[in-house]
Order: structure tokens, then C-alpha cells, then sequence
């Protein structure tokens, strides 16, 4: 997708001469291509409680959350329910699908990965979801031992946009944010990472160039096997 006419032009350039110390990854649409099967499971059981959802809600939902997004459907559309309960039941529906089609990496993330390896640099998940879908999705990737450490919905309190997930991840690798490099398909993921301190790219995917850059994406890139982590910080 291309920037809109008042966004600044992503930089094609390494963002400074100084390799990251770390690299956090989002989960879903960053690591794994799994936005389509998301947006799936939720018309698969939304369906049962009677809820409609449009494709403008679920765009808009990538990156939140889904309690936060079913607390929302359930005022606009007067059904009570338990939020919690919610998502427990469509991380049934999804860890199904996973089962069922299968789940990929996005292009490049292997690549990725054996960089940061033969340069010993750390990876870590950073995500909104919870601890048993992200160990689902890494599973069904096999990629539960090249990714263990992992923060996830569970470890904070606060939750992207928020910098909380970032900051708990920094601190675990006690590093400074400054030197760790954040890859994030979304604005809320984007805007958290930069509110921690962290360096960030913006991978294409389904947010377009001019809002990851304005959220604040110091660089975009349409695969991952475009990062350098050895100069991306």
C-alpha cells in the first residue's frame, strides 16, 4: 500500500550504524500471517451469540486486543456477555482453524530469525494475545524453542497502544528500549514501541504506509527479510 500524500517517505536506509541488542516481534500479522484466520474466528463465533461484525471492525481491530474489542461489540449492540469468556471460546474457533488450514509465517521471518541467530541477537514475542494462543501460533510455526521468551497479554496490565508490553520486554533483557528494535504490522503496536523508546519498523501488511508512519515507524518495509538487525539501531 503507499503512503498517503502527507506522510514523510519511509527511509529505505538502515535507521543508524548500531546493530539492536534485541528484537521484539508482534505475533499476529508481524511474525505469522494470521489476521485473515482471526478475522475468521471471530465471524465463526460472534455468529453464536448473535453479534454482527463488519470488515471495517475488524480492521480496526488489529493490534487492540479482543476483550477490548468484544467490550465494545457488546455496548454497540446491546448483548451482555463476558469478555473473557468471549475470547476464551474464539481462541477455541482460532486454534481450530490453526488445525484445520494450517498457519504461515510471513515472508522473510525464517530470515529473520538466522540473522539474528549468527549475530546473537536475542528475539523475543512481544503481543496482545494470550499466553495459549501465542504458544499455539509458535507451535503450529514450529518455532516454540527459537522464541521462548515471549510477553504476552497475561504479563502486563496495560496493553498496546500502551508502551507496558515494550518496556516489560526491555526490562527482561535489561537493556535500555533505545537499543532494542521493535517490528510491528499495526499503529497500536507502532505506537506502543515508540512510546517505550524503542527503534521501530513498520511491516506492510493490512495498515497502509501513512498511518504506520504517522504512529510513529522510523522505517517501513514490505518483508522482514529486509531488516538488518545488525544495523537497525
Amino acid at each position: 500500500m503507499s503512503a498517503s500524500a502527507s506522510a514523510p517517505a519511509p527511509s529505505t536506509a538502515s535507521i543508524s550504524a548500531r546493530a539492536a541488542a534485541a528484537v521484539f516481534l508482534d505475533l499476529d500479522g508481524t511474525l505469522v500471517d494470521s489476521e485473515p484466520l482471526h478475522f475468521e474466528a471471530h465471524r465463526r463465533f460472534l455468529s453464536t451469540v448473535g453479534v454482527a461484525v463488519s470488515e471495517a471492525d475488524l480492521q480496526g481491530n488489529i493490534g487492540r486486543g479482543d476483550r477490548t474489542f468484544y467490550q465494545d461489540l457488546m455496548r454497540r449492540s446491546g448483548v451482555s456477555g463476558d469478555a473473557a469468556a468471549w475470547v476464551e471460546r474464539k481462541t477455541d474457533v482460532l486454534i481450530g482453524i490453526y488445525q484445520e488450514l494450517g498457519l504461515r509465517l510471513r515472508p522473510g521471518a525464517e530470515k529473520l530469525l538466522d540473522r539474528c541467530a549468527a549475530a546473537g541477537i536475542c528475539c523475543v514475542v512481544v503481543t496482545s494475545a494470550d499466553r495459549r494462543l501465542c504458544r499455539a501460533a509458535l507451535a503450529a510455526t514450529r518455532l516454540s524453542q527459537r522464541l521462548a521468551i515471549r510477553v504476552c497479554h497475561e504479563d502486563v496490565v496495560r496493553h498496546k497502544p500502551d508502551p507496558a508490553p515494550y518496556l516489560l520486554a526491555a526490562e527482561r533483557m535489561g537493556l535500555p528500549p533505545a537499543r532494542c528494535l521493535a517490528v510491528e504490522d499495526s499503529e497500536s503496536g507502532v505506537k506502543a514501541a515508540r512510546a517505550a523508546g524503542c527503534r521501530v519498523v513498520g511491516l506492510r501488511g493490512l495498515v497502509s504506509d501513512g498511518r504506520l508512519l504517522v504512529a510513529g515507524a522510523h522505517r517501513l518495509v514490505s518483508t522482514l527479510a529486509d531488516i538488518d538487525p545488525e544495523a537497525a539501531v
